[in-house]
């Protein structure tokens, strides 16, 4: 496959950059293995700096996935964000290649955050934990402030268009039980009193975790994966996902027994508060990073309220918005484990909400009831 590629994807690269040295090598740097599975490589010019990347298709999936990605990041692009600018690739065209569904893009600079992730004591580290969130934090906020198409109010229109389409697809797919109906039946009691409240209408990303993060003294200067990003979403999914997947697999970036993590005591889950609901292994940093004590609980709070501040959306939206998010997730990969597993994390926030600032907290001080 990659001899075929190389002269395609040389003649695009010295079209798009004639500027740039010719590509030389080219390195293998992904395979996935689900239903929407691509093959990637990276070539490099000859100066040894990354240049072009191509996603090759395996089934048919994974071309729809791969014109979607590409129709996503024409999208942002057409904006004039200039965290979109910078900070996305551009696609530098669809191909076919030996029967193959291609996409040619540029790729961009930068470390994967994720490796840093799993580098011992990365996570353990206070200060170096708060600059990655900080990071994100720093351009998310720039994506959706440059991003935003409207504000609008959260009405009964707002929850046709963005609340009743995730129910209704995590109802088909995932099904319905008496924790889904007790949690979404006062998720919708919340939205009824949001009366009044505008939220601004931004692009989203759709899987803004730390495996799509390049990061480089200390800023984002590339998110990869477009592939299920859209125009004009409330602001909420990016902003959940980036600290949820932070506290997901802390105990996998560090090893050690039960769930502990070294400097993040409550970590474990010695009472079985969480396993009580499965055996998912991101249980225990979804309780942690929601429910606990300690720095790491204290940077997450700060990083989602903070940004509700930025784009001034008061922190009450979060008792209705991060179920949904939850919901949501569940249904955006066919992979029967996180479908399980995202049902599991319903399943504990309807029973321990009462318990958190999510489903409590106004941002007044007053407590939601």
């Amino acid at each position: 496959m990659i001899e075929a590629l190389r002269p395609v994807a040389a003649e695009r690269w010295r079209e798009a950059r004639p500027d740039r040295p010719a590509l030389a090598g080219a390195l293998l740097i992904g395979a996935g293995k689900g239903e929407s599975s691509k093959v990637s490589f990276l070539f490099m010019d000859a100066s040894g700096r990354p240049a072009l990347v191509a996603k090759v298709a395996r089934n048919d999936v994974a071309r729809r996935a791969l014109d979607a990605e590409q129709a996503a990041l024409l999208a942002v692009r057409a904006t004039g964000s200039a965290a979109v600018a910078s900070g996305a690739p551009e696609p530098l065209g669809r191909i076919e290649v030996d029967g193959r569904a291609t996409l040619l893009m540029s790729a961009l600079d930068g470390r994967p955050l994720f490796g840093d992730y799993h580098t011992p004591g990365h996570t353990t580290d206070r200060a170096t934990v708060a600059s990655d969130l900080r990071a994100a934090g720093d351009w998310l906020g720039a994506f959706q402030r440059e991003t935003t198409s409207a504000r609008v109010p959260i009405d009964d229109a707002f929850v046709r268009a963005h609340v009743a389409p995730v129910l209704d697809r995590y109802r088909e797919v995932i099904g319905w039980g008496p924790a889904e109906d007790e949690l979404f039946g006062a998720v919708g009691e919340r939205l009824a009193r949001m009366e009044g409240i505008t939220v601004p209408l931004v692009a989203s990303h759709g899987d803004f975790w730390m495996g799509n993060l390049l990061l480089q003294g200390g800023r984002v200067t590339g998110v990869i994966d477009w592939e299920v990003a859209g125009m004009d979403f409330p602001p909420f999914r990016d902003l959940y996902k980036f600290p949820t997947s932070y506290a997901f697999y802390m105990d996998r970036a560090y090893p050690g027994r039960g769930g502990a993590v070294p400097n993040h005591p409550g970590r474990e889950d010695r009472a079985g508060r969480w396993r009580r609901f499965g055996g998912w292994p991101n249980l225990l940093g979804f309780g942690y990073g929601f429910f606990g004590t300690g720095w790491f609980p204290d940077l997450v709070r700060g990083f989602v309220l903070g940004h509700l501040e930025s784009i001034g959306v008061p922190a009450e939206v979060n008792a209705a918005f991060f179920p949904l998010f939850l919901a949501e997730q569940a249904t955006v990969l066919d992979v029967q484990e996180f479908r399980d597993g995202y049902r599991s994390l319903i399943r504990a926030f309807a029973a321990e909400r009462e318990t958190c600032w999510l489903w409590t907290h106004s941002g007044e001080g007053a407590p939601l009831r």
